[in-house]
C-alpha cells in the first residue's frame, strides 16, 4: 500500500481512486442530477414556481438552484461537490417570509420602543437579526442531497431498495423529497414558508427560526404591553400627556 523512499513515504493509490479523482466537475454535477418528473407536476406546490434568473445559480439538482459549490474529496476517497448554498424549489417566499416578518416587526417597534429605554431596541433587534439569519441559512443550505446511485450497487454489499421516481438506489433513512425532487437525508417535510425542504442538512437552522420566531413574537407583545402601561402611567399623572408629559415628568 505504501512505498518508502528515504523520508518520503508515497500511498500507492488504486485504480478506482485514480479514476474518482479524474472525475471533472461536469460528471460531479451529473451524480446529483435527479430528473424533474413533468407529471408530478400537478400535485405539488412548487410546479408553478418560476426558476430564478440564470445569473443567480450555477446548475440545478432536481427543483433545487445551487449557487455555490466546491470540490471535495469524501471519507471514502472519492471527489463530490459540496453545495454552499442554493434556492429551494419554493425560493420566492424565503424572501417574502422574510419580509413579512421584518415588516411586522418593525411596525411594531416603531410604534412602541420610542416609549421604552434604549436597550429595549437593542434586545428586539437582536432578535430580530438571529431570526433573519436562521430563516436565510434554513432556505439556502444545503438540506442533506444524496448522490445518485443510478447503477446496482449490489457489489458493494449495499442495503437498500430501487427508487423509480428518484431513479436512483437510496438506503434506510433518505426519502425522496415529491416538491424538490431530490432524495435527502433524514426529511422531516417540505416548508413553503422557507422554501426549502427540512431534512438533517438544514435542521438546525430550521429549529432555531422556530425558535427565535417564538421568542421574538413573544418579545413584541411584551413591549406593545409595557409600551402602553407606561403611556397610560404618565398620562393618567398631573401634567402627563403623552410622550411630552413624559418628557416634563422626567425633567421635574
Amino acid at each position: 500500500k505504501y512505498l518508502s523512499f528515504g523520508w518520503k513515504r508515497m500511498e500507492l493509490k488504486s485504480p478506482s481512486k485514480l479514476q474518482g479523482r479524474a472525475k471533472s466537475d461536469k460528471d460531479l454535477v451529473e451524480e446529483l442530477n435527479y430528473p424533474d418528473h413533468d407529471e408530478a407536476k400537478p400535485h405539488t406546490l412548487t410546479y408553478m414556481v418560476p426558476a430564478p434568473p440564470r445569473w443567480c445559480y450555477k446548475f440545478k439538482v432536481g427543483r433545487l438552484y445551487v449557487c455555490s459549490s466546491k470540490r471535495t474529496i469524501n471519507e471514502s476517497g472519492d471527489p463530490e461537490l459540496k453545495i454552499l448554498c442554493l434556492l429551494g424549489a419554493c425560493w420566492p417566499m424565503t424572501f417574502l417570509t422574510m419580509g413579512i416578518i421584518s415588516l411586522v416587526s418593525m411596525f411594531a417597534m416603531y410604534s412602541f420602543l420610542k416609549r421604552l429605554p434604549f436597550y429595549w431596541s437593542v434586545a428586539a433587534f437582536g432578535l430580530l437579526g438571529f431570526n433573519l439569519i436562521a430563516l436565510g441559512l434554513t432556505g439556502t443550505t444545503d438540506p442533506g442531497i444524496v448522490r445518485r446511485r443510478p447503477v446496482d450497487p449490489e457489489a458493494q454489499d449495499f442495503q437498500g431498495r430501487w427508487s423509480a421516481r428518484a431513479q436512483t438506489y437510496v438506503r434506510s433513512g433518505e426519502t425522496f423529497c415529491e416538491e424538490s425532487q431530490v432524495v435527502v437525508r433524514n426529511m422531516d417535510h417540505f416548508c413553503p414558508w422557507t422554501g426549502n425542504v427540512i431534512a438533517g442538512g438544514n435542521m438546525m437552522y430550521f429549529q432555531a427560526f422556530l425558535a427565535s420566531l417564538c421568542t421574538l413574537m413573544g418579545f413584541v407583545a411584551l413591549v406593545c404591553f409595557t409600551s402602553m402601561s407606561v403611556h397610560a402611567e404618565y398620562s393618567g399623572r398631573p401634567g402627563g400627556g403623552g410622550l411630552g408629559g413624559l418628557g416634563r415628568m422626567h425633567r421635574g
